[in-house]
């Protein structure tokens, strides 16, 4: 759902930005759909243990803030202009997916014992 409102949204604002397009804006629908819905349907398929809380939120904030990082880029892009903050959302996000990554394989690894 969050990969076709991205799509719409893309499509809306690059409607109404007087002919500059941003390949920010255009793909931005493939952060939430590539990292999204690939993985957990990878997940599935392969019919491996389900990510738990910890892994699934810092993932799904890594994929968030990806996100939010390429619409930002997107929309300074086609305005015309730069900000020095725009790399805080590129390195959050792939720091948090890559926690949430590394928290899911040591879960599937390092299972809990119950005594």
């Amino acid at each position: 759902m969050l990969a076709l409102f991205c799509a719409f949204f893309s499509f809306v604002y690059e409607r109404f930005s007087h002919g500059v397009y941003s390949d920010f804006m255009v793909y931005l629908f493939l952060l939430p759909l590539l990292g999204g819905v690939l993985p957990f349907a990878g997940i599935a398929l392969l019919k491996s243990p389900y990510p738990g809380r910890v892994s699934r939120n810092l993932y799904n904030s890594g994929i968030a803030a990806l996100t939010v990082g390429s619409c930002m880029s997107g929309v300074l892009e086609i305005y015309g202009t730069d900000s020095p903050y725009i790399p805080v959302y590129w390195t959050a996000g792939i720091l948090l997916a890559i926690s949430g990554t590394a928290a899911y394989f040591w879960a599937v690894f390092h299972p809990q014992r119950k005594t």
